[in-house]
């Protein structure tokens, strides 16, 4: 069995997504696909529009065999340790032979040699990266700036786009660990990745924006659906009905207000020590959450040249979950192998599971009632906040409160179980 791995957030799967399975097991002849999904928090530093083990079955449901879950202490972070952290956990699991991404520009080669330019910085490269730098703009500006300096225009063009700068990390990432994973992308397909215009690939940003509009607007919300019909790879209503049935639309409010009662409660040293927080911007975050009315609001008064949205949300996101730079280090260094926390499978993917188990160099989590014994004690404190990142999605962003879901869910066996319906009760 050739396995294909895909890294992924699915918030929520679309069209896009399953073009880049059909394409990737087409081109590289691979059979089974696994699949390492963001938990309960994005990359961008947002809460997902749907718990994991809901977007576990949609993906189950349009063509992948084995979903787990990236872990957050990987899932809410820069796209380095993003790309890094789901690296490191395919070459524990010691059976995958491809990795696909998707990228704007489609190509693999040159986006390998720039990757191996960036993992090895030439002395003149770092110069022209020092020079930006001290311009004032952002790192991700810098580096874009003194790549066109280096390689020309064309080249620092390939740092302008957000699905291209993640490929490049996950290249990088497969160089440093001197990966035996063969590395393939594909074009990405319709809209831009923010993109809200109608097209047959819709972004996941758009399908959020058209669920958020149907429950603004109750009065059309049917005329707006009817934007979904056909444009997802699984009938719409598989993600409109959990959608309608436990979303909370307040929740960005609830989330601000625990921020708020977090940070303004402790001496800003906590949140000094936050990952991504430097430059004083600890007194900036404070400042913004004693006068925003909305989150959108005090995010978009900290941000600034050389802060973007980005990063932003993650610090929030990390301070909330107490999250701080000593144990993020932990989670990054080299020598610490995480465990593969079981979301969903199907037939395929309990055998893609049995060969990890006879190959991998890792802990296998179906139950975490029974297997976090297993686990060393920096792998228990990363599972932790993995919990508590569900736990935070469920009580801010759900309207059916389950307490401690992670050790009381199942993982999704597709076809043949669908997830449990939780009784409801008051928040």
């Amino acid at each position: 069995m050739k396995i294909l791995g895909i890294i992924a957030e699915y918030n929520p799967f679309h069209m896009g997504h399953a073009w880049q399975i059909e394409s990737s097991k087409k081109t590289s002849q691979c059979d089974a696909v696994m699949v390492l999904m963001s938990g309960s928090l994005t990359q961008r530093g947002d809460f997902a529009v749907l718990n994991k083990w809901e977007r576990t079955r949609l993906a189950l449901s349009a063509g992948v065999d084995l979903v787990c879950e990236l872990p957050f202490g990987y899932a809410c972070q820069s796209a380095e340790a993003f790309a890094h952290g789901g690296i490191k956990i395919f070459n524990a699991t010691g059976v995958i032979d491809v990795l696909s991404f998707g990228s704007e520009f489609g190509q693999i080669r040159p986006l390998t040699n720039l990757a191996e330019i960036l993992v090895h910085e030439p002395a003149e490269f770092k110069s022209f990266l020092k020079q930006e730098l001290s311009s004032g703009v952002s790192f991700p500006r810098a580096r874009e700036l003194a790549i066109r300096s280096y390689l020309g225009h064309e080249t620092g063009q390939l740092l302008k786009t957000p699905n291209n700068i993640l490929a490049l990390e996950y290249l990088k990432a497969l160089h440093k660990t001197q990966s035996d994973i063969d590395a393939m992308t594909v074009k990405r397909q319709g809209a831009d990745y923010h993109s809200l215009l109608p097209s047959k690939y819709l972004s996941a940003t758009g399908i959020r924006t058209i669920l958020n509009d149907a429950l603004t607007h109750p009065e059309s919300a049917s005329a707006i659906l009817e934007a979904l019909d056909n444009k997802l790879p699984y009938s719409a209503d598989d993600l409109i009905l959990p959608f309608k049935k436990n979303y909370n639309p307040r929740g960005d409010d609830y989330f601000l207000n625990a921020l708020r009662l977090q940070i303004l409660s402790n001496d800003v040293k906590h949140l000094k020590n936050t990952p991504y927080v430097s430059e004083g911007l600890e007194h900036k975050i404070r400042d913004a959450l004693k006068t925003a009315t909305n989150l959108d609001e005090c995010v978009n008064a900290i941000i600034s040249k050389r802060i973007p949205q980005t990063r932003v949300r993650r610090i929030l996101c990390n301070r909330l979950l107490e999250l701080d730079k000593e144990t993020l280090n932990l989670f990054q260094a080299e020598s610490f192998v995480p465990y593969l926390r079981v979301l969903g499978f199907n037939e395929t993917g309990q055998a893609i599971l049995k060969a990890i188990k006879d190959q991998g160099q890792l802990p296998i989590l179906t139950s975490l009632k029974k297997s976090r014994f297993l686990l060393t004690p920096t792998q228990n404190k990363m599972l932790r906040y993995d919990c508590r990142a569900t736990d935070l999605h469920n009580q801010f962003y759900e309207t059916v409160y389950c307490y401690h879901r992670d050790y009381r869910q199942s993982p999704v066996q597709y076809p043949k179980q669908e997830i449990p319906v939780l009784a409801k009760s008051p928040k």
